[in-house]
């Protein structure tokens, strides 16, 4: 049996990285993101799975516009076409933010509204059996969980945070222990859930919405009961059980949302499932868009504007979303022409300039004018300006100056 799984598609994200098409007028990261959503779609049809599991967060949140629901609708439209069932998993950005605890209330509950065929929406804790080409196989949902599906206010009045935590947990881990009762063990089973789990390496996902919710123990998911354990929710693919017993992986998300995953690879999983539910899976890489940060200090430099062109020139920013962050002294913000930085910058994707300011009392200090160094006025100015390049046309200047001062002092 095979299974394709992605997550984390966040359609219609990331639009501050890019430009509008000028053949289409939309955004060119919608493209982007379309694009590798498409490519997952025909890895699908080619491979003849059997069947497509999404682990939630189809659009960056509950309300996207018609065009993001369309584009999102039209590539999965092809599995149900071809007759391979689907299952939409519900995740945090899927959910209206108010009264989020009733069934139906999630960008993606239309589908199941609809009753469209092939597809299952995975809107609460629940064990689906799915038949597919190559015989059934259990699907336990678990979508993205807040406090208020299981707790009441009375049971949480007056308890800690943490407190609180650990009473949801519990109370998930008996719904989650009835489901996995209730199982087949002739079928094999897959988890297949949306969550923050314990030691999972986070990225972008930290600031979209981590910390509204809780982490999941990992020993709540390493059962024996369970396959695979597919996951949705972390931007950043990695397998959490490396004993593969059973392996509990995430993805990733299908391209890059911001700069926190600028080295992170995007893709999507395959996985195996032979008839002694013996389990391979192997993690197959996306054309994300390159993300390039170029950061250079040329507070010290004596041509500031051939020390940035230099770093930009020494940087992979074809096609990329590129940030240039440079450190430079307000005395020589004149000698930067943005103008030619922005030439120099034309083959990127789009770019953005951010300049920093460095303070002469920012600046490195000399450890020859450090505490315990005993130098007389003359020698320490001397020392000084030695480190100062950006001044030596006037140095000699400034020690015949301070000479006549010092021998008019003795």
């Amino acid at each position: 049996m095979k299974i394709l799984h992605l997550s984390d598609i966040h359609l219609g994200s990331s639009f501050n990285h890019g430009k509008i098409s000028s053949e289409t007028g939309l955004n060119t990261r919608f493209h982007d993101f379309v694009n590798n959503l498409s490519i997952c779609m025909d890895r699908a049809l080619e491979e003849s799975v059997d069947l497509v599991l999404f682990g939630g967060d189809a659009f960056p949140d509950s309300t996207p516009v018609p065009y993001l629901q369309s584009a999102f609708a039209s590539q999965f439209r092809r599995l149900g076409e071809a007759g391979i069932p689907t299952i939409l998993l519900v995740g945090n950005h899927d959910q209206h933010s108010q009264d989020n605890q009733r069934v139906g209330n999630a960008s993606l509950s239309i589908y199941h509204s609809l009753g469209v065929p092939n597809i299952t929406v995975g809107e609460k804790l629940e064990t689906h059996v799915i038949d597919t080409k190559s015989g059934a196989i259990q699907i336990i949902t678990l979508p993205w969980l807040t406090r208020s599906i299981f707790l009441t206010k009375e049971e949480t009045n007056g308890l800690s945070m943490e407190k609180i935590n650990q009473l949801l947990i519990q109370k998930v881990e008996v719904a989650l222990e009835g489901e996995i009762r209730a199982l087949d063990s002739s079928m094999p089973t897959i988890l297949l859930a949306h969550l923050m789990a314990e030691r999972a390496q986070i990225g972008a996902e930290r600031y979209l919405a981590v910390g509204k919710g809780f982490q999941i123990p990992l020993s709540m998911l390493i059962r024996p009961e369970f396959d695979f354990v597919a996951l949705g929710h972390v931007h950043r693919h990695q397998n959490l059980n490396l004993r593969n017993n059973p392996p509990v992986v995430y993805p990733g998300s299908i391209e890059r949302v911001d700069f926190s995953e600028e080295k992170e690879e995007k893709g999507y999983v395959l996985i195996d499932i032979d008839d002694q539910k013996t389990v391979n899976w192997q993690f197959c890489g996306l054309p994300a868009r390159p993300f390039c940060t170029i950061e250079v200090d040329v507070s010290d430099s004596k041509d500031p504007l051939e020390a940035i062109l230099g770093a930009i020139a020494s940087n992979p920013i074809e096609d990329a979303v590129v940030r240039l962050i440079y450190k430079v002294r307000s005395e020589q913000l004149e000698t930067i022409k943005n103008k030619v930085i922005a030439e120099a910058l034309a083959s990127a994707h789009t770019h953005t300039i951010r300049t920093h300011l460095v303070s002469m009392e920012s600046r490195r200090r000399l450890p020859e004018l450090g505490v315990g160094k005993n130098l007389d006025p003359y020698s320490a100015l001397s020392t000084y300006l030695d480190n100062r390049e950006d001044i030596q046309d006037i140095a000699d200047d400034m020690l015949l100056a301070a000479e006549s001062l010092l021998a008019e002092i003795v």
